[in-house]
């Protein structure tokens, strides 16, 4: 009999260890994903008696892949608010990405700078990073929480890949 009782109490705390584990799974981790992002609106202004100095501002659209272990957003469509501050391709920029998945959202803040550089046949290329921090969540992911960083590259005028990771969590 103390044997059965030995074996019940194993699997209860083992059931709740499981449990509990899986939760804290669904509340949170790390991620990581990548997105190509293609402009369906996109806006340049020079500023007046300021040779290369430019503000620019763009929509992108796209759908985020998933490069870690969980299925966090998962072929989520991707909507993308930014602006940037350049000076001959390099300065500032900033927005907001925002990930769509089966009614649930998740927006974060992102900001980091831009390198332009000319390669040897003449082309620029350009290239940014920084990092970003959840402002929203709705759904599922209403009380989201957490923060990471981002790379990426142009390979058109009018597309760039980004990279991310970071951990989040809902509180």
């Amino acid at each position: 009999m103390n044997t059965l009782s030995n074996k019940i109490i194993t699997f209860i705390a083992l059931t709740a260890c499981a449990l509990s584990s899986s939760q804290a799974m669904a509340d949170g981790g790390k991620i990581s994903g990548s997105a190509s992002l293609n402009y369906t609106k996109q806006d340049a202004s020079l500023a007046p008696s300021a040779d290369g100095h430019i503000l620019v501002s763009g929509e992108l659209t796209g759908n985020n892949k998933n490069t870690g272990g969980t299925d966090f957003m998962s072929n989520a469509n991707v909507d993308n608010r930014e602006i940037g501050q350049l000076f001959q391709g390099n300065g500032p920029h900033s927005g907001y990405y925002t990930m769509s998945k089966d009614g649930n959202t998740t927006t974060a803040l992102w900001k980091g700078d831009v390198t332009t550089v000319i390669s040897a046949d003449g082309t620029p290329q350009t290239s940014f990073k920084g990092t970003w921090e959840y402002v929203a969540g709705t759904g599922k992911y209403n009380r989201i929480q957490g923060k990471g960083k981002y790379s990426g590259y142009f390979t058109s005028k009018t597309t760039y890949i980004v990279d991310w990771n970071g951990e989040y969590s809902l509180k």
